[in-house]
């Protein structure tokens, strides 16, 4: 017990400090980030010590962008559920390896929602109030209190679950399902909660007509469900293009396994070869002796210098390897781009998947440096995955692949494009049912899409929101959308225009005119623009951070087997071989 716990707080560092390590781009990127989050703490704490008068609120107008962020966030945060249902209830084996980002994504996102609630609490050293015993905490009744628990426990279901299967990959463990999978259902129902309790806190306002309706709770859904996995595209698309290389010169043009080059030689498999693999595959050992001398006069050893292909990306081969002494790197190579999926160490193998479906390899493998490996052909390796344990194992490791394809890209928008249609059908009943009815109910539609008594500062932010959703709907029905340039334009296009219609759109308008019906306008002030830019790039940040360190986890390239590596090391992503070739 105690070694687990060190272990895992030796994990927990590691992570820690690879988070300080990155090349340029990296430190640009999280130091313009830094620089906007001590702004926005400057700004809090005018906020704090001056009070709430420093924003734009009022006591006519009593939300305002705070409130507006956290319920946008609070969407983002659910529609990691449309990357979980697809891998864990229909098993896409495309999205199997982008789910953890949305997940981690989701836990980024709550955050920001808590922070946005704390911002915009005059007094939030008051919290205390709403803790059961000490305070009063109002659940059922209250809806808040619904909403406290309903975002906490969210976000504690999701840093369990990244947690653990980062902590598994980084173990090189499998797993156990009924420590994390019973988690997973509950956090599909959980996800779909959060954001129909937040919308709940608007429609059982029933002093504020705008919002006393019930399509605000699928509206909100819809909403989630585009902007949210629009983000998730623009975000592993970063993702794939900085763990990627561009090729040049040498690099082009790599010696592989099957040229006479003095990088390679081969001979035949012995048991002794055999033993070496189960000393680090005990899996291996399940399998019969009998079995073994059946399948070793087919098994090759090849030692490699660094930098020799192994296997190429669109070859056609029926074997697989297994890595005995040396390190392999697999990278995946698209529109130009070579990006590293895996990193392979002794006892684990690679270019199993093509060997056993007989397709073109998928991506290319290099020796890191001095390697040996065992070739195993396609039908040697069927004999051996008739040990239950060997079956296992290799399965497990077929899905520990960190693959970004363009299907898994054309997936997620298949997604956004169904929401969207959905989210703007939504709002053309929505709008209907307040213009043709022509009641008093209507006023706040009205100033919200034409003006009233000469007041429209929201006329220009929801027209601005309907033309840019229309837009997005209108290219995500077109096949140029197919394209990642068009489709990244979309999703752009298709965030910023439910932020302002979720944001500034919906909770603005509920307070105007106020129920003794003078209009009093809102605009956010400098000092609350700063605080929502602080609380953006900490939420940023948060996500960065969470990223480096899952990435290179993913990849194998953080494991507890290279505990002795430092971080500098680790960061090389990479090729070092193709550099050397």
């Amino acid at each position: 017990m105690i070694q687990a716990t060190k272990n895992y707080f030796r994990f927990l560092w590691r992570c820690a400090r690879i988070a300080f390590v990155g090349d340029w781009r990296y430190y640009t990127w999280m130091g313009a980030l830094s620089v906007l989050c001590l702004l926005g703490l400057n700004a809090y704490c005018k906020q704090f010590a001056h009070g709430l008068i420093t924003t734009g609120m009022s006591d006519e107008v009593s939300w305002g962008v705070y409130i507006a962020n956290f319920t946008f966030l609070v969407g983002v945060a659910a529609a990691a559920v449309m990357m979980v249902i697809p891998v864990y209830i229909y098993d896409n084996e495309e999205l199997h390896d982008l789910v953890i980002f949305g997940e981690l994504l989701a836990v980024a996102a709550i955050i920001m929602c808590l922070l946005f609630v704390t911002v915009d609490l005059g007094r939030p050293d008051r919290f205390w109030h709403l803790i059961p015993g000490i305070g009063q905490f109002n659940f059922p009744a209250s809806m808040l209190s619904w909403d406290v628990i309903v975002l906490n426990g969210y976000l504690v279901l999701n840093i369990h679950i990244c947690g653990y299967l980062l902590y598994c990959r980084y173990q090189k463990k499998m797993p156990a399902k009924w420590f994390y999978v019973p988690f997973v259902f509950i956090a599909i129902f959980w996800a779909i909660s959060i954001h129909t309790v937040t919308a709940f806190l608007y429609v059982g306002l029933g002093g504020r007509p705008f919002w006393n309706s019930s399509i605000v709770g699928p509206r909100f859904l819809a909403s989630a469900f585009t902007a949210g996995p629009a983000l998730i595209i623009l975000a592993i698309q970063v993702v794939r293009r900085v763990t990627a290389i561009v090729p040049t010169g040498d690099n082009a043009q790599l010696p592989s396994v099957g040229t006479k080059t003095k990088a390679a030689s081969s001979r035949a498999a012995t048991m002794a070869d055999l033993d070496l693999l189960a000393s680090f595959l005990p899996e291996l050992k399940s399998v019969s002796a009998e079995l073994k001398r059946e399948i070793l006069p087919t098994l090759t050893v090849l030692e490699v210098e660094p930098g020799t292909v192994l296997l190429r990306q669109g070859e056609t081969e029926k074997h697989a390897f297994f890595v005995l002494k040396g390190r392999v790197v697999v990278e995946r190579e698209e529109s130009g781009r070579h990006r590293i999926t895996r990193s392979a160490r002794p006892g684990e193998q690679f270019g199993e998947v093509s060997a056993l479906a007989g397709t073109p390899r998928m991506a290319t493998a290099i020796a890191e440096e001095a390697t040996q490996v065992l070739r195993v052909p396609a039908e040697a390796l069927r004999k051996l995955m008739k040990s239950p344990a060997m079956d296992k194992l290799v399965h497990a490791r077929m899905s520990e692949r960190l693959m970004i394809t363009d299907r898994a890209l054309m997936i997620l928008r298949g997604i956004v494009q169904v929401s969207m249609l959905i989210n703007v059908f939504l709002l053309v009943c929505e709008v209907f049912k307040e213009f043709y009815s022509a009641n008093l109910h209507s006023v706040s539609a009205k100033y919200l899409f034409v003006g009233l008594h000469g007041h429209h500062a929201l006329v220009p932010w929801i027209w601005t929101a309907i033309a840019l959703n229309l837009t997005a709907m209108v290219l995500l029905l077109l096949p140029v959308s197919r394209s990642l340039k068009w489709l990244n334009l979309t999703c752009v296009l298709a965030i910023v225009g439910i932020w302002i219609e979720k944001g500034m759109g919906l909770v603005i308008p509920g307070f105007i005119p106020t129920p003794l019906g003078a209009v009093v306008e809102y605009s956010p002030s400098l000092n609350e623009t700063l605080v929502c830019l602080g609380i953006w790039a900490f939420g940023l940040l948060c996500y960065t951070i969470f990223l480096r360190m899952a990435v290179p986890i993913l990849q194998g390239r953080l494991t507890k087997a290279n505990e002795g590596l430092s971080e500098e090391q680790i960061s090389a992503t990479l090729a070092v071989a193709t550099a050397k070739a």
